[in-house]
């Protein structure tokens, strides 16, 4: 296999998507401070994770893997990795304890997730929840009241994936067909074009507004802290500049050069941001199709083309 390394960014637009432990009737968001003193929200890779798995499993593309606590944690069972070798400990790892005075049994991850992170700095906004449907029910004066950290905007996160060590396992002797592989990292794909994530009563759209990515011989999150949003007015332009020099680059396999830009693949929903695209660089496809042009990709990398 020459094309190991799979990436794909990709723009978002939701509602805050994951909470820290809160205080008294305040639910506090997931967010980190930088040192310019601006506050971005932040959804965990493990909660990305969780939705994604949960996707997959509900739309019947996977099943999920068998689990037991008989080591005094909750894991994945051994006895049952050892018959089969299910997509989610494939793709996202394990770690098995063997017991006392035995070695766990690891493997990392082959399908690697960013925390969703936000492009606008969040502003404290809060909303202000009662139950005052139910206290006028029972003809209550004053009904509970609680806050929530809220906020609306565009979030990005990548995927990144090590197809050359997809499927195989030294631990259990796994070994499987190309065509499982191949098929493994096309469903994560897919479950990446229509993501939602449940939060609080909300379904949050998570269907990418953006994407750019591709199927390369090196291994790098090409365009992970290249992508980023500029404010103008009412909407936001994406920072070309940026990301045209990461397409530019051009890095060496067998004795060639090769142009990252001739491996990517960026498809962009019409309307959503303003059109300042340089140009020499023209994009005619929606995300759809671009990540559906990038799991043709990933099925020629594996087929050796």
């Amino acid at each position: 296999m020459n094309k190991k390394g799979l990436t794909i960014t990709y723009i978002v637009k939701a509602f805050p998507l994951n909470y820290d432990e809160g205080y008294g009737n305040v639910s506090i968001a997931k967010k980190v401070h930088r040192g310019s003193g601006e506050t971005y929200l932040f959804t965990s890779r493990q909660a990305l994770r969780y939705s994604l798995v949960n996707w997959l499993v509900e739309h019947k593309f996977w099943e999920f893997a068998t689990l037991s606590s008989k080591e005094g944690v909750i894991q994945y069972d051994p006895r049952s990795l050892e018959r089969e070798f299910p997509p989610e400990a494939d793709l996202f790892g394990y770690m098995i304890t063997g017991g006392r005075g035995r070695q766990a049994k690891t493997r990392s991850a082959v399908a690697k997730l960013t925390h969703l992170i936000s492009l606008e700095p969040w502003y404290g906004d809060q909303e202000l929840l009662t139950n005052k449907n139910f206290a006028d029910r029972l003809g209550k004066e004053g009904p509970d009241m609680a806050n929530i950290e809220t906020g609306y905007g565009y979030y990005k996160y990548t995927l990144s994936v090590d197809l050359d060590k997809v499927g195989e396992d030294s631990n259990f002797s796994h070994s499987l067909p190309v065509e499982e592989r191949i098929k493994r990292v096309c469903d994560l794909i897919e479950a990446t074009k229509f993501l939602y994530r449940d939060i609080r009563g909300r379904r949050e759209d998570l269907k990418p507004m953006f994407v750019i990515g591709g199927v390369y011989h090196i291994k790098s999150p090409f365009f992970h802290n290249a992508v980023g949003l500029n404010p103008k007015g009412s909407k936001f332009s994406i920072n070309w500049e940026a990301i045209k020099q990461v397409l530019d680059v051009k890095y060496k396999f067998n004795n060639e050069e090769i142009m990252v830009k001739n491996l990517t693949s960026i498809g962009i929903q019409k309307g959503e941001f303003l059109d300042n695209l340089p140009d020499d660089l023209q994009i005619e496809k929606s995300p759809y199709e671009a990540l559906e042009e990038i799991k043709g990709k990933v099925k020629n990398a594996f087929m050796g083309e």
